[in-house]
């Protein structure tokens, strides 16, 4: 688990990559496109990205800087020990499933 900063714009996540990382919002914003559809994760509840690492499969979704951006990447394994028992894994599937539906029309 490391704590990295990313600059305005960059890349954090690209759809199709596959990698083992699950990223937690610090600080900063975070813009997520999952087709057309577009959203804003930030470190209010905090938003959490790139749960696909948890099941091995490429991410969905592109997740890319909005000016300086804190976030803690954590091991799929690191975040299934620490997180996913407790309120920020909750949130984090919440929050991952809700973008989904709306990606897709569904709500």
């Amino acid at each position: 688990m490391e704590t990295l900063e990313f600059e305005d714009g960059y890349t954090i996540i690209e759809k199709g990559k596959q990698e083992p990382y699950v990223y937690i919002i610090k600080s900063g914003k975070v813009k997520v496109s999952l087709g057309t559809y577009e959203t804003l994760l930030s470190e209010e509840l905090p938003d959490v990205f790139g749960l696909e690492a948890l099941i091995d499969e490429p991410y969905t979704e592109t997740c890319i800087a909005v000016g300086t951006v804190k976030v803690i990447r954590c091991e799929k394994n690191e975040f299934k020990d620490i997180y996913v028992k407790t309120e920020v894994g909750k949130k984090a599937l919440k929050s991952f499933m809700k973008r989904t539906a709306k990606a897709l029309g569904w709500i």
